[in-house]
């Protein structure tokens, strides 16, 4: 295999196992382990078919675009705004998760020896993440892979260490009255369509490994998710914390909470450098911005709504999940019917859904969004 499938797997997984891995072990423990396995194949099913129609519309069209700019060329015009519109928020959505995240794990790194607040922590990781991107995509994809490798050994790490600590008592099967509640925020955690583009540049010239890439780069992450959600709840149980790291505290020692958070920063840096960067490509290539100018709005507006108050986690993951996936999804769903018509050239990616699927997708996409809605309000 070439570097570049590499790099390409590991901007996938990178994207993936973001800020969403780190809500899921305080949602799982209010909502009961079983819905973790009920929500999180099924909803890794349809992310794998969502990430594979997105690069057969990449692979279909002879410019490079983000959604914004497929759907004005296969929907027309009128629909770009609107599809811009739940684009641009869920994105932003997600670049905010990463930015309440990154400061609190920081702090937890660094705060007892330099002092300061989170939110000094936020600005300061803010600050190299968005010069990260400045510089573009080699860059970013270099990054990712030596993350990844470095995100997976920690994992294996934190739970070798935690197995004797875990308690079979902190497990609660199902809590019916928040059955619903890890739907948002394991749709978050198991997306990663902002990096589809990117592995497909990274692989343009060998599209035979591009679905290979996708299939593992979507599969990889959920299995981590379920080790670390596992762990946690086991360990922690009823004590465990919304951010999920700052409480291991309670039971491990410092080395094995500094792994953690190790990990968590580089879970967070990953997925920040890629959606930041997909963002500027929206602002960029589907509305011919300056770049620079693309790049300073992709990155200033999340850090304008951090400044706003907006820093609850656990809603912000929810309802941005709701919005990438659920809205997402649609929006594909309907751009991969365009597509198989309007064509500009052959994708070695055929991805084919029937009516009645559609619907069905369509219809639990949308019931997902309002219950994401009426959760948030």
């Amino acid at each position: 295999m070439s570097k570049n499938y590499f790099y390409a797997v590991a901007t996938l997984i990178g994207t993936v196992v973001g800020a969403g891995i780190f809500a899921l072990p305080f949602i799982i423990s209010q909502s009961g382990i079983a819905t973790l396995f009920i929500f999180l194949p099924l909803l890794v099913l349809i992310q794998y078919y969502l990430h594979k129609m997105y690069a057969e519309i990449v692979l279909s069209t002879k410019t490079e675009h983000r959604i914004p700019g497929y759907t004005e060329i296969y929907a027309g015009k009128k629909h770009k705004n609107i599809v811009s519109l739940f684009s641009i928020v869920g994105a932003y959505g997600s670049l905010l998760a990463y930015i309440i995240l990154g400061g609190i794990f920081l702090h937890g790194l660094l705060g007892s020896y330099f002092g300061g607040s989170p939110l000094v922590y936020s600005l300061v990781l803010f600050s190299l993440e968005s010069l990260i991107v400045l510089f573009g995509l080699k860059i970013i994809a270099g990054a990712e892979f030596f993350m990844t490798i470095f995100l997976i050994i920690v994992v294996f790490i934190i739970t070798t260490k935690s197995l004797g600590f875990v308690d079979i008592n902190n497990f609660k099967l199902v809590n019916w009255s928040n059955f619903f509640m890890p739907y948002g925020p394991i749709f978050f955690s198991v997306g990663g369509l902002a990096a589809i583009p990117a592995v497909c540049r990274l692989l343009k010239k060998e599209k035979e490994k591009i679905k290979s890439a996708i299939f593992w780069g979507t599969i990889i992450p959920p299995i981590i998710t379920i080790v670390f959600v596992i762990v946690i709840i086991g360990v922690t149980g009823a004590s465990t914390t919304p951010d999920t790291l700052i409480g291991l505290r309670q039971v491990f020692s410092d080395g094995v909470v500094t792994f953690a958070l190790i990990f968590g920063l580089l879970s967070i840096m990953t997925s920040f450098l890629v959606i930041s960067q997909a963002v500027r490509e929206i602002y960029w290539w589907d509305f011919k911005m300056n770049k620079n100018l693309a790049w300073f709005i992709a990155c200033g507006v999340p850090l304008l709504l951090f400044f706003l108050g907006i820093q609850n986690l656990i809603k912000v993951v929810g309802f941005t999940g709701a919005i990438t996936g659920g809205v997402g999804g649609i929006i594909l769903i309907y751009l991969s019917f365009k597509v198989q018509t309007k064509a500009q050239r052959k994708s070695i990616i055929k991805t084919k859904i029937s009516r009645w699927v559609a619907i069905g997708l369509s219809s639990l996409f949308i019931l997902g969004l309002l219950n994401e809605i009426a959760k948030l309000f």
